[in-house]
This record gives structure tokens, sequence and C-alpha cells, in this order.
């Protein structure tokens, strides 16, 4: 297992690719289709169903499977060359879309679980909607939300595993290639590196999402004790 690790630590960065740009514009996704759900709005609200619909009951495998091979068909067939589609853009794109799909069933509960009163004592306030958001509902969703979104972000980890099945040589990928090689002779100290070091990986995020929620409860305790100062003052 020691002799093996390095060989691992040179395919985690590309595991860390995977897993951060999906995590983050997956996130970005997340937010108008969160929006959009919230405000009903016409056509694209049920758009926005069906998308997630479709990406929550489809195994993440199959579709990777459908993005690598099905979408540069799809494509070819309306006019794009899209040929040299590397797997690493499929798998990227595929998880992005996967993953902003279950940020945004995490986002929707958080802002309907603000009350309707926030809104109103904010209004009354005379805070701009922009001011709204981001003073006093955003700091009073975060707190709501961080533990369904760091639970997705773990997901995604345990769901970038699966990217070699497109040709991704990331820490499974590696795994496999190793375990081949090796004519099963080493599986069980292949995989059990592997396991400890999705661990490590799972387990810094998990460090990481704690001190996010520890940190946005304080600024939620601040920021319901100004808001309280405001309106005393204003009264």
């Amino acid at each position: 297992m020691i002799s093996i690790l390095p060989e691992f630590l040179r395919v985690i960065p590309i595991t860390m690719l995977v897993v951060v740009v999906s995590a983050v514009f997956g996130f970005l996704l997340s937010v108008p289709v969160a929006g959009i759900r919230i405000r009903k709005v016409p056509v694209l609200n049920l758009i926005t169903d069906l998308y997630i619909s479709f990406t929550r009951s489809i195994p993440i495998l199959l579709q990777l499977f459908l993005f690598f091979f099905g979408i540069p068909v799809l494509l070819q067939l309306l006019g794009f060359d899209v040929t040299n589609i590397s797997a690493m853009t499929a798998a990227i794109v595929c998880l992005i879309i996967y993953n902003g799909a279950y940020m945004s069933e995490v986002i929707r509960p958080a802002y309907l679980a603000i009350e309707k009163g926030q809104h109103e004592a904010a209004e009354s306030l005379g805070y701009t909607r922009f001011q709204k958001l981001t003073k006093i509902i955003i700091p009073q969703m975060t707190p709501i939300a961080l533990p369904g979104l760091g639970n997705a972000i773990i997901h995604l980890i345990h769901d970038s595993s699966l990217v070699f099945a497109i040709g991704v040589v990331d820490i499974m990928g590696l795994a496999t290639i190793i375990s081949s090689g090796s004519f099963g002779m080493q599986q069980v100290e292949v995989f059990l590196t592997v396991a400890f070091i999705y661990w490590g990986i799972s387990f810094a995020s998990e460090q990481i999402i704690r001190y996010l929620e520890r940190r946005k409860k304080r600024v939620l305790n601040r920021t319901g004790y100004e808001m309280k100062e405001e309106a005393e003052y204003n009264v």
C-alpha cells in the first residue's frame, strides 16, 4: 500500500478537479433552477420539473454513458462537430447537471423555510430586494442549506469515482489499471488504499462544511441582533 501510494497522489488532482468544478458550477446552476421553481415561472417551471425528475431518476453511471456516447451523436445529427470531446469534459458536464438538480432541491426548501414575516419586516424597513436577500434572507438560509449542500458534495465525491467508466484515469481508474496489471493479486491492497484516500477527501470536506456552519450561525445571530436594533431605532 505504501509503495503504490505515490502513484495515487499523482491522480488525486484529477479527482479534485472533477469534484471542485462540478460542485461550483453545479451550485451556480442550482440557484436559477431553484428560483424558477420558487416563483413558479410559466413554462420554465415545467422544464425544470422535468429536468430534476429525469436527473434524479436515472443512475449517474447511465447518465455518464449517455453524455459521453449519446450527446455527441445527437449534436452531430444537428450539424455540430463534437468528435473531439474528451472523457473529462463529458464527465464534468454530466456531474454539473446531475449535481445542480440535487442542490436546487436543497436551496429551494431552505428559502421556503424562512418565515414570511422576515420578508415583510425587511420590506417595512425599506430594504430593496437585493438588500433583503443579502442581509436577511441568505444569512438565514445558509445554516439551513449547508448540511444538505455538504451531503450533496459528499455524494458528488462518491459519484466522481464512476468517471473511470468512460475513460477518465482518476483514483478509481488508476486502481483498476493497477489491479488489472497485477492480474488481481493485489486487489485488497489497491482498493483499501483507494478507500483511505476517499475517506480523507470526504473527511476534509466534512470539516470545511462544519466550519462554515459554525461561522454562518454566528453571522445569523449577529444579523438578527442588528435587525432588531434597526427596528427599535425606527420605532
